[in-house]
Parts: structure tokens; sequence; C-alpha cells
């Protein structure tokens, strides 16, 4: 079989798959790689290749479907999703997630800290997220403050009480540079009331108001880029932030199988 009969044939196929679904299903099947009904209505969000290893190491029964990871803890059938870095491609993702419409979200995940007090290791609870990206600013407007579901957010709060493990909240600064992070910049950030730099929170807080999706963003400080090395600078893990990260996952997948509604 030449290859051009063999794509007339697949484009037959998908052409036949396509005509079958609404644009949402479209929406979810191109973006996620999955069907929205093989998706769990409670989702971790992850960015990293790191953060998705130690959240998916964590399951049982896993079963991969496009960027979700399905799998069980406790008795909840709890999905993963890749977000991807960046706000490009968490408002793309967000967009098709909340289109299958779960039941709650929460993103665990790491940040920078901005201020003196924080250590590696600790754990960020956003208060609100600040837009500082494009895509944030294409939605909501520039520095435009989106907020977490309150209550989904408390009940991760008090399930971290119970972890030996220092928890700071306050507003969390989106921006989409990672590499040109300068002091400028980030002192910046800080004057304007942000305690923690990450890539997705907007996206994610943001888009999940707009559809009515209880969410939380739950954050690890991997690194403090105003009063010291920046993620790439340093010469040391330091083992607080492996343990951090742990308990950043497990805090966030405990309050998804705990959550019961507003």
């Amino acid at each position: 079989m030449s290859p051009r009969v063999r794509d007339r044939l697949k484009a037959r196929v998908a052409t036949r798959m396509m005509s079958e679904m609404n644009r949402d299903e479209r929406i979810v099947r191109v973006l996620l790689g999955a069907k929205a009904e093989d998706i769990p209505k409670r989702l971790l969000l992850v960015s990293t290749p790191y953060v998705k290893e130690r959240a998916c190491s964590k399951l049982t029964r896993i079963r991969v479907s496009g960027r979700v990871t399905v799998g069980d803890i406790g008795k909840l059938r709890l999905g993963i999703v890749d977000i991807g870095i960046g706000t490009p491609s968490a408002s793309m993702m967000m967009e098709a997630i909340v289109r299958t419409k779960p039941e709650a979200l929460v993103r665990a995940e790491l940040c920078g800290g901005l201020e003196k007090e924080q250590k590696i290791g600790d754990i960020f609870v956003a208060s609100g997220a600040i837009v500082g990206d494009g895509s944030g600013i294409a939605y909501f407007g520039s520095e435009a403050v989106v907020t977490p579901h309150l209550p989904l957010t408390n009940l991760a709060i008090e399930i971290l009480q119970v972890r030996d493990r220092v928890v700071h909240r306050g507003s969390m600064w989106t921006t989409d540079i990672l590499m040109k992070q300068t002091p400028a910049l980030l002192g910046g950030w800080a004057q304007k009331g942000a305690s923690a730099v990450d890539m997705e929170s907007t996206a994610i807080l943001g888009i999940a108001g707009l559809e009515d999706v209880p969410a939380a963003s739950l954050n690890c400080i991997s690194d403090l880029p105003l009063y010291g090395p920046g993620p790439f600078e340093m010469d040391t893990i330091d083992p607080e932030f492996l343990s951090g990260t742990d308990d950043v996952v497990e805090t966030g997948m405990w309050t998804l199988v705990r959550w019961t509604g507003y």
C-alpha cells in the first residue's frame, strides 16, 4: 500500500470519528488524548517530569491515556494530568479539563520563594495568583488576581497540619518568563504583593474559576531566586526539597480523596 493510499484511509477513519464528536469532545480528545468518560472527576495537575514521577509512584492499578495517568489512592480513582510548563500549555490543557466536568482540581508543583523567611522544602499555598503572564493577560487582564476555591484550599491546609512542614500562604506571581527572572523583576513582583513565583497558577485557578470548578494550588518551594541561587544555579540538592515535594503531592492527593463538595 502506498503512503498516499494509507493516508487517505487514515483520514477517512479520523473524519468518521471526528464527525461523531461535538466541539467540546474534540477539544478533550485532541488536547488530552483521552475520552472525557475515561478521565476521573478528581484530578491532580502537574507540570514537571520529577513531580509527575513522584505522583505516579503513589498510585496503584495505573493506566495511561494520553496526558492523563489514572490510578488508585485509597478508595479513589484519581487522575494525574500533565498540563505542561507555562501558561500557554496550562491554559490549553485547562480548557480541555474543564470540559470533562471535574469535581475538584489540585495543582501540586514547585515554586520559587520571594521572602527571606522562606526555606527550600517549605510549602506554599496560594491564596491568589497575580497575572504576570501573556495567557493570563488575554483571559483576565494584566496584574489581575485570580483566587482559589477557599473550602478546597482550607481542606489542603488542614491536611498539611499533620505533617512536619512549614506552610506559607500568600499571593503567587505567575509568569511565562523562566530564564530571564532578574533580581529587578523578582523584586518588582515582591513589591506588588507576591510571596512566591510560578508559571501555571493563573491558568489553573482562573479558568477553573470561570467554570465554577473547585481548584487549589499547592507548591513546594524549590529555590529562593531573590535571596540566593535560582533553580539552575544551585550545585546541591537540599533533601528538604525532596521530602517537601512528596508532602505537596501526597497532600494534594488526599485533599482530593477527602473532598466532599462545597
